[in-house]
């Protein structure tokens, strides 16, 4: 009877084991849900520390290996080494560097908002053509205006005029391809082919019927490489790539929305069409920077995008941007210091074109796979 009439309390709760429980509790009590976020930003930061660390070393390598190394090389001492020889030196070995460092910087975010709009790890810019325009003007320019003229020999006009007609090949493209097609790759790959062919083949024309002197200026405006670099408009140019940068990166947040889809972007209150046609304008207007300061670089902002990708463990456009610039700048001022301090014949952009070649096709079977 007294059993009966005892009142059946539910039993206590099991103590929660340390670090579970409720979302709040644990990002109070330092949980495994409040560290995930620590370990990944600690995880990012590290990152950045260490890539700051090797560019500054390669930095270091490159200037030595213009200088001193190359005095030492000459059988000087240091005391030998004529008054005013280290500056003249530099005065070349500087711009050359500012040069790669602006152009590595922008080929890996324009490469980076470029992949977010196509939505494919596998395309660059320069895959579309990109490379073939800029080739193409200045073979024009000559033909019709002269090597002689005013907008071929002002690297300043030149350039705006090459920018110009990139940024209309764009649009052109926008019209035709991602909007009327919804971002289909295969179409996208299609109009570069179709596009790099159709100038390629009229620039071969038109070298075969100007003269030899006209000849000889397009060879010169249009073999830009690391070795020899068009350091002229590299004032306007880093001006230019600066407003790209700050810009892309103040719309990181965009490009977070935008890399889950056009549907879900629009869900989300992102003018898909407009920020498109947007990115589109900023990609062609970075791409002809690099390509008029050192020629060109297919693969260097596949490359860095995808290595900052799997090194970061992260989706959020911010981060990967800085990764991506940071990765670019190492490889391409790394690879241009190891080549000049050993003497070596190949151009980097040779090697880094081999690599790229390589691994995008490890991507494409990797994407089939999956």
């Amino acid at each position: 009877m007294a059993n009966e009439l005892k009142p059946n309390f539910p039993k206590a709760a099991a103590p929660l084991p340390e670090g579970s429980g409720s979302g709040i509790h644990s990002r109070r009590s330092g949980g495994a849900w409040g560290r995930a976020p620590l370990n990944k930003n600690m995880r990012i930061a590290i990152v950045f520390i260490v890539l700051a660390v090797l560019i500054a070393g390669a930095v270091g390598l490159y200037l030595y290996s213009r200088t001193f190394l190359l005095v030492a090389r000459l059988g000087m001492t240091r005391d030998e080494i004529p008054s005013g020889a280290i500056e003249s030196i530099l005065g070349r070995a500087l711009p050359a560097l500012a040069a790669m460092v602006v152009s590595a910087v922008v080929l890996a975010v324009v490469s980076l908002s470029f992949q977010t709009i196509v939505q494919s790890r596998v395309l660059t810019p320069s895959m579309i053509g990109f490379d073939s325009v800029f080739v193409g003007t200045q073979t024009i320019l000559v033909f019709v205006f002269g090597a002689g003229s005013f907008v071929f020999a002002n690297p300043h006009v030149n350039y705006l005029i090459t920018a110009g007609i990139m940024v209309v090949i764009s649009m052109t493209m926008f019209g035709f391809i991602l909007r009327s097609h919804k971002n289909n790759i295969i179409f996208l790959l299609m109009f570069g082919l179709v596009l790099s062919s159709i100038i390629g083949s009229g620039t071969r024309y038109l070298h075969s019927i100007m003269n030899q002197s006209d000849f000889f200026q397009v060879q010169a405006a249009t073999s830009v490489n690391i070795n020899n670099m068009n350091t002229d408009i590299i004032r306007i140019a880093s001006w230019i790539i600066l407003g790209v940068v700050v810009l892309t990166l103040f719309r990181h947040r965009r490009y977070d929305v935008m890399s889950l889809g056009p549907v879900q972007a629009k869900g989300l209150g992102v003018p898909y069409e407009k920020e498109l046609r947007f990115n589109l304008i900023i990609i062609a207007i970075g791409m002809s920077v690099a390509t008029a300061l050192i020629g060109s670089l297919t693969f260097l902002g596949l490359l860095a995008v995808n290595a900052a990708r799997e090194v970061l463990k992260t989706h959020k456009h911010l981060p990967l941007f800085i990764g991506s610039a940071m990765m670019a700048t190492l490889a391409l001022v790394l690879g241009e210091a190891v080549r000049v301090a050993f003497q070596m014949n190949i151009p980097v952009t040779v090697l880094i074109n081999l690599v790229g070649c390589i691994y995008v096709f490890y991507l494409i079977l990797k994407e089939n796979r999956t």
